[in-house]
Parts: C-alpha cells; structure tokens; sequence
C-alpha cells in the first residue's frame, strides 16, 4: 500500500497527511471513479493537489464519504449533501445546520408518504371497481380513476 503523503496543509507546527484518490477509495469502499465525480461536483469542496496534479484529500475525507453514502441512503440529493459537508467543514454550529437539514428532510418525507398513502387509497378504490365498458372512455376503472383523482393536490387545478 502507497504511503500517505505529507503534505503541505498546516495546523500549527506540524503537517496533515492527505490520501491519493487510490488510498482513499482503499479506506472508504468506493471506487476511485466515483470519488472523481464526487469531487468534480464539488462535494469535498476545494481539494489540494499534489506537484503532479493529483487530488489530495485530508484523512477526514474517509468520514465524508461515510457522510455521503448513509445522506444519499437516506434521500438526499447529490447537492444537499455537499450543503451538509460544506457546513461540517466550514461551520462553527454544524449540528444547527445538519438538524435544519435533516427536519426539512423528513417533513419532505412526510408529505410524499402521505401522497403515496392517497395514491394507494385511490388504486386501491378503482381497482374495486367492477369492468365494464362505459360510454365515454370504454372503460369503468378509467371513469374511476378520473373521479377519484380529484383528491389529489396535483390533479386539483386540472378537472375539465
């Protein structure tokens, strides 16, 4: 295994060893592919370079892909966990921001389910509906579905 470097970022009188992209994806599980696009994205925020060119990440980059893969398992969008890692990085109340997010996330969660519980219920009633051919649409289930699909918040500006 490639030794870590010593690199040039400085917290008092001594250096922080940062990973190759190499030793990161060895620690973290994920590929190094992956890691690339992450950082093209912006989820590690600004990383050093090596005199070769290479990425650098500090130790800490092990946690933040932990960070990332359980964020993303979770529901968060590639954006918001970058938001997240920004504000573990560079807040001085990280838990303010993280707990922000994570409300905000489950009231999000919250209202989809909901909306998953209406659309069940509304299959669910069509689905109940006996076949038979109806006179405008050729079917009663279709008639159905549109009676029932009032109810939801998407459709409620759309009768005809």
């Amino acid at each position: 295994m490639a030794a870590v470097l010593e690199a040039p970022v400085l917290t008092g009188n001594r250096s922080l060893p940062l990973l190759k992209i190499g030793q990161l994806a060895g620690r973290s599980g994920i590929t190094a592919r992956n890691l690339r696009f992450y950082a093209d994205a912006g989820v590690f925020g600004d990383l050093p370079r090596s005199p070769k060119g290479y990425r650098l990440f500090p130790m800490e980059a092990v946690h933040w892909v932990r960070i990332l893969r359980a964020a993303q398992a979770a529901g968060f969008s590639l954006d918001e966990v970058q938001e997240l890692l920004r504000s573990l990085r560079q807040d001085s109340a990280p838990c303010d921001h993280v707990r922000e997010a994570l409300g905000a996330k489950l009231e999000a969660l919250e209202t989809k389910l909901t909306e998953i519980g209406l659309l069940v219920d509304i299959l669910r009633v069509t689905l109940g509906t006996p076949d038979g051919k109806s006179s405008e649409l050729g079917c009663n289930l279709m008639e159905t579905l549109l009676s029932e699909a009032i109810r939801l918040p998407a459709f409620a500006g759309q009768r005809a």
